[in-house]
């Protein structure tokens, strides 16, 4: 099963960044987003997800996307080197353990996240026009 063929919950509190992280990883996986666990309404839709990629300090997990989402078949850290945040990148099913696993992948999710995150600083400067050009 290649990583195209994978599903990845990402779960964060942030509407924009959820969005620009999943246009950017839209050709390495199939992406859907949510602001917080409670919006997926129990842990069987979140079974039915690959791969999920959390913030490290989601603060919202219920129960039992809290217990699955700890017991996850395999899990990789990933810090952002733009904001420090740290996501936890983790496999729900065991098919997807290989892309969690590989080096080649996660370097990649972490190059979108990063491109995610300079993003979002970009538009908020620009909102707020503070942008320099």
């Amino acid at each position: 099963m290649g990583a195209k063929d994978l599903s990845l919950l990402i779960v964060d509190e942030d509407d924009r960044m959820r969005q620009v992280l999943a246009s950017l990883l839209s050709d390495r996986c199939q992406s859907v987003t949510t602001a917080a666990f409670a919006e997926l309404g129990s842990s069987i839709v979140l079974e039915s997800f690959d791969m999920i990629l959390v913030p490290r300090s989601e603060s919202n997990l219920s129960k039992e996307a809290a217990g699955l989402a700890e017991t996850g078949i395999a899990a990789s850290a990933i810090k952002s080197g733009v904001t420090g945040n740290l996501y936890d990148l983790r496999a729900i099913k065991y098919a997807a353990s290989k892309t969690v696993l590989d080096p080649f992948e996660r370097v990649l999710i972490q190059v979108a996240i990063e491109n995610s995150d300079f993003a979002c600083r970009q538009i908020e400067r620009i909102t707020k026009r503070d942008a320099i050009f």
